[in-house]
């Protein structure tokens, strides 16, 4: 919070204990400042109550007081004693940012650099530095940062990228965040168990006045209608897409939507759930919704996951299920599949488990899409840096999307089909055998247990055992890797240490490392891949469309001056510039690793080719640091060599060695020579 003193938290009491006005004169003469002071205290005492969407009214000769129902005052009252803590330790650069950005977004006036430095003990330039980051973060969620002299610092933009920025800042909201805002522990248990404690906290920290968990009744009760569940991920993104939704309604913010497209979605089923879910919301916290926000929620119902245990499935009960999709569907899932096994020699096909899971995923992302929504992947940068190269390979999957459905796929979606592809190519190895060690007592290791077994079935868990008795086991027994909640040191055999809870971080963490143990490399497949490495090299990447330590300082200018390059020298059309440039406005195409690959519409593409950029110094990526850029102007889902080209690129992202020779490379020429030399020295 900001520098919120005891001074203030009287000055608080004095008015919610008098319904008449009271002078400032009154209040200096009881706290013994000077009404200078008081007038200062006051400016700082209605951001609070911005939070508790209370007014504090002044008249001149008259007064000032609380414009707020009794409940209110009582609930303010409650929290006042918790209002400002913090814990005193310097607060870093991301601390700093964050709380920026949470006071840009809350506040309905401009803020200035003085009042910020003052809140967070630091100088005016420091915090000019970190708004030229959140600039960047503004920017990335289509929002703008104004900053002049004499007015002050204030977040501009549409009410639906707003509401955007809110909750992708919620999502990224550090667990570790030293500022609090008065919400007892008492309060921050949630209704259902999909909504973390630590999200439920975000929130109330973040939104004090709203009581979080009438509106996850309001979705039960809807679940209760629908005769499904949500999923967690979706569950989560609902809550807080609603209660942003009151707080901006309370402010008289509405999102706008045309009435040709309220009209269609009020022939939805969705539509009807979504008006359930606003009435309950309307009882409970006395706000109207418009047909435009219900329109708005109904979009997040179409565009949302719906939980299933297809985990415990047996195939034919996967085949059952898939006879609900429609063909067009399917045929796009197998696509994807087909695409991917060409690129990486591996067998999918027959895998129930994933076309099912890329069917069920698929019909609401294409809903979402259609609409201009993306669901947050929580995960996403865990994705890039541990699964770099079938990152890659899933944006060759989402090209199939955009060609046959024309709609731009973003990084967050991305993300989820190389969650579900990387799951697949596991499964297709041959199983690893796990050995789960857990401090804890025989309940809560069998439900460790059964949630490993649910979320990764292809790994053979051998025994869950005590740290005491892990010597003893893995001298009888072959294990691959030991899955750990508590630290742990054995030579031999990887670790991966992860919480009881088994987040969707720690499955990342674990099939990281069962990824590690797969990368001995088999001398033989490298030599047969020497055979075809040349030829994709000075095919796709000829000689004159390498570069080595350009100077560029934004990627708009990397993308307009090499894509004029390749348009020159007869490999894109003229075209193809800007419809990278769009692409990169909508999505990033930084995919870990320090590593971006902008690309164009692939029917403007004359003949394939891949231009590779090592920069002098890093530029910025959508907030990232690239300092090599792979130019694609490819024919995704149809040419040979684009699919070996992948294959290559698959084998570079898995080997941290060679990406750090291309970025050392001193010339072209060298760059070259080490693609075509692939992993070896």
């Amino acid at each position: 919070m900001i520098n919120f003193k005891k001074r203030h938290r009287e000055i608080l009491k004095i008015l919610i204990d008098n319904d008449a006005p009271v002078t400032t004169d009154h209040i200096a003469n009881i706290m013994r400042v000077s009404t200078r002071t008081i007038r200062s205290d006051l400016q700082i005492i209605e951001e609070i109550l911005d939070d508790f969407d209370i007014k504090l009214i002044r008249k001149p000769r008259v007064g000032i007081y609380l414009d707020a129902q009794t409940d209110k005052k009582i609930m303010l009252l409650e929290k006042l004693p918790h209002i400002g803590e913090y814990n005193a330790e310097p607060f870093d650069t991301q601390e700093r940012e964050k709380y920026i950005i949470s006071r840009l977004l809350k506040s309905n006036k401009t803020l200035t650099t003085q009042e910020l430095a003052d809140d967070l003990f630091v100088s005016r330039m420091t915090i000019s530095n970190d708004l030229d980051n959140i600039e960047k973060w503004l920017n990335k969620h289509k929002l703008s940062l104004i900053r002049k002299p004499n007015y002050g610092i204030k977040i501009t933009g549409n009410e639906e990228n707003l509401r955007n920025a809110y909750a992708a800042f919620i999502a990224s909201y550090s667990k570790k965040s030293k500022f609090k805002n008065g919400v007892a522990e008492c309060d921050t248990v949630p209704l259902d168990k999909r909504l973390a404690t630590e999200n439920l906290k975000q929130l109330r920290d973040m939104f004090p006045q709203i009581d979080v968990r009438k509106v996850e009744r309001a979705i039960l009760e809807s679940e209760k209608l629908m005769g499904s569940s949500f999923t967690e991920e979706t569950y989560t993104a609902l809550v807080v897409h609603l209660v942003i939704s009151i707080k901006r309604l309370r402010a008289k913010k509405d999102i706008k939507m045309p009435d040709s497209q309220i009209k269609k979605l009020k022939e939805t089923e969705e539509f009807n759930l979504a008006a359930f879910i606003a009435g309950e919301l309307e009882r409970a916290f006395d706000v109207k919704f418009p047909e435009s926000e219900k329109g708005y929620i109904s979009l997040h119902i179409l565009g949302a996951k719906i939980q299933n245990q297809m985990v415990f499935l047996k195939e034919k009960d996967l085949e059952i299920i898939l006879k609900d999709f429609d063909d067009d569907l399917i045929q796009i899932v197998y696509d994807i599949i087909h695409v991917t096994e060409n690129t990486l020699d591996v067998k999918l096909s027959n895998d129930k488990m994933l076309v099912t899971g890329l069917a069920l995923h698929l019909r609401p992302v294409i809903n979402r899409l259609k609409n201009g929504m993306n669901l947050h992947n929580p995960v996403l940068d865990q994705i890039k840096e541990n699964y770099t190269a079938i990152y890659g390979i899933a944006w060759i999957a989402a090209g199939i999307i955009e060609n046959r459905l024309g709609i731009k796929v973003g990084e967050e979606e991305v993300g989820y089909l190389a969650m579900h592809l990387g799951a697949a190519i596991d499964r297709a190895k041959s199983p690893k055998r796990a050995l789960v060690v857990c401090s804890s007592g025989i309940g809560t290791a069998q439900l460790l247990s059964s949630r490993l077994k649910k979320v990764l079935p292809d790994i053979i868990l051998e025994d869950i055992v005590p740290s005491r008795l892990v010597q003893s086991i893995i001298q009888s027994k072959s294990i691959d890797l030991i899955i750990t909640t508590i630290p742990l040191e054995v030579k031999g055999i990887p670790i991966a240490l992860i919480s009881p809870l088994v987040t969707q971080a720690d499955v990342l963490k674990i099939r990281s490392v069962i990824d590690n143990i797969g990368r001995i490399k088999n001398i033989k497949i490298i030599q047969q891949a020497q055979n075809y490495k040349k030829g994709i090299v000075s095919n796709l990447i000829p000689q004159e469309l390498i570069f080595c330590k350009l100077n560029y300082r934004k990627k708009e200018e990397l993308i307009e001056k090499v894509g004029n390059i390749l348009a020159k020298k007869g490999y894109v059309r003229k075209e193809f510039i800007n419809t990278a440039l769009e692409r990169e406005k909508i999505t990033s195409t930084y995919i870990g690793k320090g590593v971006a690959i902008p690309h164009g519409e692939d029917n403007l593409v004359i003949k394939p080719a891949v231009s590779v950029i090592t920069l002098e110094e890093p530029i910025d990526w959508w907030g990232e640091d690239v300092d090599v850029v792979f130019y694609l102007a490819l024919h995704f889902t149809n040419s040979q060599y684009t699919k070996s080209f992948f294959k290559e690129f698959y084998n570079m992202m898995d080997n941290p060695d060679l990406l750090k020779r291309i970025k050392e490379a001193k010339s072209s020429l060298e760059i070259s020579e080490i693609l075509q030399a692939g992993g070896e020295s």
